[in-house]
């Protein structure tokens, strides 16, 4: 079994940093941005540090894990001490705690929250990738024969992950069209060499039970 991590507590004031959608790219139905290969979170609870590591590890800015100055475990602990709960002695830490961190880190100068995927689907298609915070079902687990997951099933906990790429035409499993492509931190044996499809449709539920999308303006480190 994989292991989770994503806490989540609503906070209002996250509306006033809201990311206007861009226009969408005449004529550009798909776009996966450069990642390098999957991070393994292990037994630990620490996906949002690794989706945090990996979004700053991928295209089109690339800060890259070697030049980072600080460890998973590192920004792990100081988004627990930046989160919305008291002390450090739980499992987990909220993607708002990661943003804070990486802003006060100096590697991103701001970030903006999506609330709906079209919103979502134009960022990635024309700027780059997005850390997200979802529930994580039973289903999730596992890819089927497709590569994609499937947001049904009982509710297993949650999980931040980075979405790396789009494409508005593919045929998904649940018969949708349109499907986002996700990399995980369980490796590059989890799915297709880390990474996975999920159905706008899919994704649409998961954003609107409790869900978030993150996109960040990145500052290059030398």
């Amino acid at each position: 079994m994989y292991n989770l991590g994503r806490l989540v507590s609503k906070d209002s004031r996250d509306r006033l940093f809201s990311l206007k959608a861009p226009a969408a790219a005449p004529n550009t139905k798909y776009k996966f941005w450069y990642t390098s290969p999957a991070f393994d979170q292990g037994w630990t609870s620490q996906c949002v540090a690794y989706s945090g590591v990996k979004l700053l590890d991928s295209g089109p800015i690339r800060n890259t894990q070697a030049k980072l100055d600080f460890t998973f475990s590192d920004l792990y602990t100081e988004c627990q001490k930046n989160d919305q709960w008291e002390g450090e002695d739980y499992d987990g830490t909220s993607v708002r705690a990661l943003l804070k961190v990486l802003k006060n880190k100096g590697y991103i100068s701001r970030y903006e929250w999506a609330f709906d995927v079209q919103t979502i689907v134009n960022h990635v298609l024309t700027t780059g990738p997005m850390v997200v915070g979802t529930t994580w079902t039973n289903d999730m687990f596992n890819a089927d024969s497709k590569g994609f997951i499937r947001a049904t099933g009982s509710i297993a906990g949650g999980h931040a992950y980075l979405i790396k790429g789009v494409n508005t035409e593919t045929k998904c499993s649940d018969g949708t069209v349109g499907a986002f492509r996700i990399i995980n931190s369980w490796g590059a044996g989890w799915g297709n060499r880390g990474c996975a499809s999920i159905s706008f449709a899919d994704f649409d539920k998961l954003l609107k039970d409790d869900g978030e999308a993150a996109t960040v303006v990145e500052i290059k480190k030398a």
